[in-house]
C-alpha cells in the first residue's frame, strides 16, 4: 500500500511539474479605450492577447456611453489601457462601475496610461467652462503624431513586461520593430508633406493639431466657435471671412461629424471637404495604426 503511495505521489508530480503553466494556454485578456490603442497593443503583445475596446471609431470618443458589455470585460480584464488626462469622460465613472481599483488612474497596477511621456499641447491658461471643452492637462488627442505613437507603443510595452517579466524580451522586441517602421515610414511621409508645409487648414474639432504640427500644417481655425459647442451662423461668417482671406482650400472632417456645416462652408469658399481618421478602423483604408497616418497623408496631399 505504502508502494502505491509513493507510486502516486510521483506520478501527480511528473504530471504537475511537466504541466503548462498558467499562462501558457491563456491569452493576456486586454480593454482599450480605443481602436488605436488596440492596434498599437496588438503590435507589441501579437498573439499573447485578446484585445477588446470600448469606443467605436466612427463615434466621438468624448461622448461614449459604456455599456454593460463594457462592464464585463473590464470586470475580467487582465490589463487596462487608456489615454490617461482628461480625453475619455466616461472613463472615471466606469470603472466605478466595475470596482477595481488595481485598473484605475493613476496609481491601479493593471493599468497602461498610454500619454506618459507625452509633451502636449495647448495647455489651457485658463480653466472657464465658458472657453468650450476645455481639457485640463492640454489636447490629448496626441496620437495623431507618429512620433508620439512610438511612445505610445513604448508605454504600453513597458506596462506589459511590468505586469508579465517573463515575456518582457518578447514586447521589448516588438516595440522596437514597431519603431523602426515608424521610422522609415516617417520619411515618406515627410517627403510627401513637405511641398505643402505652411498650408493653411481648417478643421471640424481641435484635434489635428498635433498631427498638423508634425507634417508642418498650419491649423487656422475650427467649425466649432470653441471645443465642443456646435456651429453657429457667426461663427461660420467669421470663417468664411478667414478662409478666403488665408486662401484655405481644405476642411477636414471626421466620420461622426456632421456634414451640412461643411459642405455649405465648402460651397461659399471653394474649399473641399476631406474625410480623414482619428481611429483605427474609422475608414476602410485605417485598419491599423500605421496604415490610418498614411491614409491620412495621402489624402490632405492629394491634388
Amino acid at each position: 500500500m505504502k508502494t502505491k503511495n509513493i507510486f502516486l505521489s510521483l506520478l501527480c508530480f511528473l504530471i504537475l511539474s511537466h504541466a503548462p503553466s498558467a499562462r501558457a494556454d491563456k491569452k493576456i485578456k486586454i480593454v482599450t479605450t480605443t481602436s488605436t490603442f488596440a492596434s498599437i497593443a496588438k503590435e507589441i503583445a501579437g498573439d499573447k492577447v485578446e484585445i477588446y475596446f470600448i469606443a467605436s471609431p466612427k463615434r466621438d470618443i468624448h461622448f461614449i456611453s459604456p455599456t454593460p458589455k463594457d462592464v464585463m470585460k473590464l470586470k475580467s480584464a487582465d490589463v487596462f489601457i487608456h489615454a490617461g488626462l482628461d480625453l475619455e469622460a466616461w472613463r472615471g465613472p466606469l470603472l466605478d462601475v466595475v470596482g477595481r481599483t488595481e485598473l484605475m488612474w493613476p496609481s491601479g497596477e493593471k493599468q497602461i496610461d498610454a500619454s506618459k511621456g507625452i509633451t502636449l499641447l495647448e495647455i489651457p491658461t485658463s480653466l472657464s467652462r465658458a472657453e468650450g471643452d476645455i481639457h485640463l492637462y492640454g489636447n490629448p488627442h496626441y496620437w495623431m503624431d507618429p512620433a508620439n505613437g512610438k511612445i505610445v507603443a513604448h508605454n504600453i510595452a513597458e506596462g506589459l513586461a511590468r505586469l508579465y517579466p517573463e515575456d518582457g524580451d518578447f514586447f521589448q522586441k516588438n516595440d522596437e520593430a514597431f519603431g523602426k517602421k515608424i521610422d522609415e515610414k516617417m520619411k515618406e511621409w515627410e517627403r510627401i508633406a513637405s511641398p505643402h508645409k505652411d498650408e493653411p487648414i481648417v478643421t471640424y474639432h481641435k484635434n489635428w493639431s498635433y498631427f498638423a504640427e508634425r507634417f508642418g500644417f498650419v491649423v487656422v481655425g475650427q467649425l466649432e466657435p470653441k471645443p465642443g459647442i456646435p456651429p453657429t451662423p457667426k461663427h461660420m461668417a467669421e470663417l468664411i471671412h478667414l478662409m478666403k482671406e488665408k486662401g484655405v482650400k481644405v476642411i477636414l472632417k471626421e466620420s461622426y461629424q456632421e456634414s451640412r456645416t461643411p459642405a455649405k462652408i465648402a460651397k461659399e469658399t471653394g474649399a473641399k471637404v476631406l474625410l480623414l481618421a482619428q481611429s483605427v478602423e474609422e475608414t476602410k483604408e485605417a485598419s491599423d495604426y500605421i496604415s490610418m497616418i498614411d491614409y491620412n497623408i495621402r489624402e490632405l496631399t492629394r491634388e
